[in-house]
């Protein structure tokens, strides 16, 4: 560790807006294009990929460049970033992702909502590029404040959502959030169920008997076995609706 690390430790503001700018290029980019993002850069590559548009960018670009790229420095010094092995590409450390998911998690939020306002349905390709423990925590923090304004775009994530139990979540987050809404979404979310029990009685039973036992229940945070189900159609989907059997809270699973 060299000296500028240990003389001049950041304060946890600047060493958040560090990982929030760093998760934009997470095994994308490096350390040089991290410090163009925060200098507020008009390098090319930053416009190339939309970094420009980052909450954080120029958010140092009142001090020089060799500032901005000290205060990267000290971050990867400290444990909070690393990168590969072979492109030198930025990932999060154990330590700096326990420090920004919160934060992460919240920033993202202001986005997804921005999003779901302007009707900007393509945000969610950048939903799915982010770390799974993310997406869940970004679910929690839309199912806690009870935005019923997102039902439209959670319903366009589900639509392109394949990482388990993801799905499953989103799924259970729109039906507490509709049966809190006075107003059905605009979009249909169920379909006829005598279609929904014919395609799930065409899978095979010892298939259906693996997918009942294996449900994610956001109260356990774990995989489960549903009981006391309705199945329930989905655009193309097949959705199984009932409790968790170890805690008795409302679980879904949706089968494509």
């Amino acid at each position: 560790m060299n000296k500028n690390n240990t003389k001049n430790p950041l304060s946890e503001d600047e060493l958040t807006t560090i990982l929030l700018a760093a998760n934009e290029i997470i095994m994308y980019g490096g350390k040089g294009l991290l410090g163009k993002i925060l200098a507020g850069s008009k390098d090319k590559r930053v416009y190339t990929a939309d970094l420009h548009h980052s909450s954080v960018y120029g958010a140092f670009a009142d001090i020089k460049q060799k500032e901005v790229m000290e205060k990267v420095e000290w971050v990867l010094a400290n444990g909070y970033l690393t990168t590969d092995d072979k492109l030198s590409l930025l990932m999060y450390t154990d330590k700096g992702w326990d420090f920004i998911k919160d934060e992460l998690a919240e920033s993202i939020y202001t986005e997804f909502a921005l999003a779901a306002e302007f009707e900007r349905y393509e945000y969610v390709d950048f939903i799915l590029g982010q770390h799974p423990e993310l997406k869940m925590d970004l679910l929690d923090l839309i199912e806690e404040r009870g935005s019923k304004e997102l039902i439209d775009i959670l319903i366009e994530w589900l639509e392109h959502e394949n990482f388990k139990p993801v799905p499953e979540r989103i799924h259970e987050v729109i039906q507490r959030l509709d049966k809190a809404n006075s107003h059905s979404p605009q979009k249909p979310v169920e379909t006829g169920s005598f279609d929904a029990n014919k395609k799930w009685l065409m899978i095979p039973a010892e298939v259906r008997q693996m997918l009942v036992r294996n449900v994610f229940c956001g109260h356990c945070r774990d995989t489960v076995q549903i009981e006391k189900y309705v199945i329930k159609g989905f655009q193309d989907s097949v959705v199984l609706e009932g409790k968790c059997k170890n805690c008795g809270n409302a679980v879904a699973r949706v089968i494509d």
